[in-house]
């Protein structure tokens, strides 16, 4: 049965907009993930790539547009009475310029500062407990596979929100998705799932 659905931030609620390699520029590095190399890094050199990814996160918020659908998946699961949460390695003032500016609520919202960030498991553990759900009926949705990573060793559902190629093999969704609004397709699964499991 599922009792919540957790989204991931950018490139599933909102296009996606961070310019990495103006980052990479301003860092002088190919560092490929920021908060990878940044934890690798002197403390000097994690204060000034952070300084550098924070100030790109904001401006990329402040431009945030919505992905098709958004709006009307989260009215949806709430007349389901589905809890919903969010999930991101964005900051969470980023996050809540993201939120302000498009009118969202979270009830529930895990940032890269309240918990160790993805594809690590942490994150949904702590919304598991703060959702009071247990991992295996919640729904973990996003555009990457870290989104994907995270979820499934957390044991959550996994649905990946496909609009470019996704060539990691390693890992495969439970499901896959081109729009949000494909999720009501997976709620009618579980539904049907649930009703034949009551016959």
């Amino acid at each position: 049965m599922l009792q919540g659905i957790i989204f991931d931030m950018d490139g599933t609620l909102t296009k996606p907009k961070a310019d990495f390699a103006a980052i990479e520029r301003e860092i002088g590095a190919k560092v490929g993930f920021i908060l990878d190399y940044a934890e690798k890094s002197s403390p000097e050199e994690l204060t000034r790539a952070m300084g550098i990814l924070e100030r790109f996160e904001e401006q990329a918020a402040m431009e945030s547009e919505l992905n098709e659908g958004v709006t009307e998946i989260l009215k949806f699961l709430e007349k389901k009475q589905l809890k919903t949460a969010l999930l991101t390695r964005n900051s969470r003032k980023s996050v809540d310029t993201v939120l302000k500016k498009h009118n969202l609520r979270f009830e529930f919202i895990i940032s890269r500062d309240d918990a160790k960030p993805k594809p690590a498991p942490d994150p949904i553990f702590l919304l598991s407990r703060m959702m009071d759900i247990h991992t295996k009926h919640l729904l973990m949705v996003g555009d990457y596979k870290y989104d994907i990573m995270c979820g499934k060793a957390a044991g959550t559902r996994t649905a990946l929100l496909r609009y470019k190629e996704y060539v990691e093999t390693e890992i495969m969704p439970d499901f896959e998705i081109n729009s949000l609004k494909d999720i009501v397709h997976i709620i009618e699964h579980f539904e049907r799932t649930t009703a034949t499991a009551h016959e």
